[in-house]
């Protein structure tokens, strides 16, 4: 350090360096750059401040230097987010823990609340998760390091943490799926049944459906959240004429279980007949038959669809005939 503080001196004062002490000679030099060339002593600093940090942790920075974060190092993008390195952006100043020999505390995230772990990667990250905190996962004491890892984690934008369950290496998962049934593992049951959507064969993921970054709804995909399933489902979204009610009100989680059933089509209920009786419980008398002393006409084995056959919804008929 003191011989490239020396080497930037003008001609006038290199024989200083070899007159007063050392140490002296560096606070004074150090003293004349910050005055005459404030930027470069900063970059100075900032490459010594590193090349400390690598010494105990070089590890951290090949895997920092080989991630997203490295742009961070850029000096555009330095001055942009107000940050010196990539190590100080997200564990603050290093100085006293350098100094000590790396027995001072540092913002190391592993000793640190969940909020405040949290708060240091939303001040990067606001414009691209706003509703973060909110959120079901911030709110169950949820960090951002749980599913991502700057310095362990897969190297693609979103930095996962590696999973190292055997179900999911043997399935299809992707990696986020598999970050999410780490945690959810009776949704993970679900998805086993013979009717389900095909997330083990990789086909879709979890992200494809709930957003793990936004608040969620008190009924999760109901209403006009079930435009998740619209995106694959189209056909079924309309608009139309005449609405389903239920589609409109619960959504489509008021007849089909979206990770997997063991009935077809992934409805609620086994017997079609008893699903729709289940929210229709009155029905005109000639469903029931036309004396009360006699048989009914339908029961719970009934086939509904067979002449309801547009339940999602009609442009021709309010009761969704044929």
């Amino acid at each position: 350090m003191l011989a490239t503080v020396c080497g930037s001196l003008p001609r006038a004062l290199n024989g200083a360096c070899e007159v007063f002490p050392r140490s002296l000679v560096a606070s004074a030099t150090l003293l004349i750059l910050l005055l005459t060339h404030p930027a470069d002593v900063g970059a100075q600093l900032n490459a010594t401040e590193q090349a400390r940090c690598r010494i105990c942790h070089s590890g951290a920075f090949a895997s920092a230097d080989s991630g997203p974060h490295s742009v961070l190092n850029d000096e555009q993008w330095a001055d942009r987010l107000d940050v010196d390195f990539t190590c100080t952006a997200c564990h603050g100043d290093p100085s006293a823990h350098i100094a000590a020999g790396g027995q001072a505390p540092i913002f190391a995230f592993r000793d640190e609340t969940a909020p405040a772990q949290t708060a240091v990667c939303i001040g990067c990250h606001s414009n691209d998760h706003p509703e973060f905190t909110a959120s079901p996962h911030a709110r169950s004491g949820l960090t951002c390091s749980d599913c991502h890892s700057q310095h362990d984690g897969l190297h693609d934008a979103a930095l996962l943490r590696p999973v190292t369950d055997l179900r999911a290496l043997f399935d299809s998962l992707s990696p986020r799926s598999a970050i999410c049934i780490d945690c959810h593992r009776e949704t993970e049951a679900q998805f086993s049944l013979n009717e389900r959507h095909r997330l083990r064969e990789g086909i879709l993921e979890c992200t494809s459906c709930h957003s793990p970054h936004e608040r969620s709804a008190a009924t999760a995909l109901g209403g006009f959240r079930q435009q998740s399933c619209m995106d694959c489902h189209a056909d079924k979204g309309g608009p139309f004429v005449f609405e389903h009610g239920a589609s409109r009100v619960e959504g489509c989680t008021s007849c089909h279980s979206p990770h997997g059933s063991q009935n077809r089509h992934m409805l609620t209920h086994q017997r079609v007949g008893e699903l729709c009786i289940s929210c229709h419980a009155t029905v005109p008398q000639f469903h029931v038959g036309f004396s009360p002393a006699g048989p009914p006409r339908f029961g719970l084995d009934t086939q509904c669809t067979n002449c309801h056959s547009t339940i999602h919804g009609s442009h021709f008929d309010p009761y969704f005939l044929r």
